[in-house]
């Protein structure tokens, strides 16, 4: 399955967290041991070269998981960079956040959305757009003024239509 690309990937894990520490420690007792007993045996040597390796396989881990952080920030930075500029383009937008889907269709999807402007959640049925759209996604939509109009009740369930999906980023990472 793939991962949701507007969730920010973590930086830290606790196997990785508890990982860097053992190595730490043991890199640290290690090489005090070669200090302290000069020349050391053969069999100290080996376990240097063995915490090494452990040492440079979680460097790795670590530069690893900065570097997708890093490209995850990339991105979500060009995602609210377009979606800017296509709020500024369109006369009447609004910016909607998905929650959480409760049913995935053919047709669409069932889904909980908060209004961005007043903050007031709502389940929606969102119709298939142009691109993917994931929990913990930040919607430029166009609203529908057959649904919503000025002095009228909130409708029970809003219908985000295909062509009014502008543009899409990752909740929460404003530039």
């Amino acid at each position: 399955m793939e991962d949701n690309p507007m969730v920010k990937p973590t930086l830290n894990s606790a196997p990785l967290v508890v990982m860097t520490t053992l190595t730490g420690a043991a890199l640290l007792y290690v090489v005090a041991i070669i200090a302290l007993a000069w020349p050391p045996a053969l069999s100290v040597w080996i376990a240097f070269a063995v915490v090494a390796v452990a040492a440079g396989l979680v460097t790795w881990r670590w530069s690893l998981r900065i570097q997708k952080r890093k490209l995850w920030q990339l991105f979500a930075n060009r995602q609210w960079e377009y979606l800017t500029r296509l709020k500024g383009e369109h006369e009447t937008t609004t910016e909607v956040t998905v929650l959480d889907f409760q049913e995935l269709q053919p047709t669409g999807v069932w889904a909980t959305i908060r209004w961005e402007k007043f903050g007031y959640i709502q389940p929606a049925w969102i119709e298939p757009c142009s691109f993917s759209i994931w929990p913990q996604t930040v919607l430029l939509i166009r609203p529908d003024p057959t649904q919503i109009q000025v002095g009228a009740p909130w409708p029970q369930t809003y219908y985000v239509r295909s062509h009014a999906c502008l543009a899409t980023a990752p909740a929460h990472t404003r530039m």
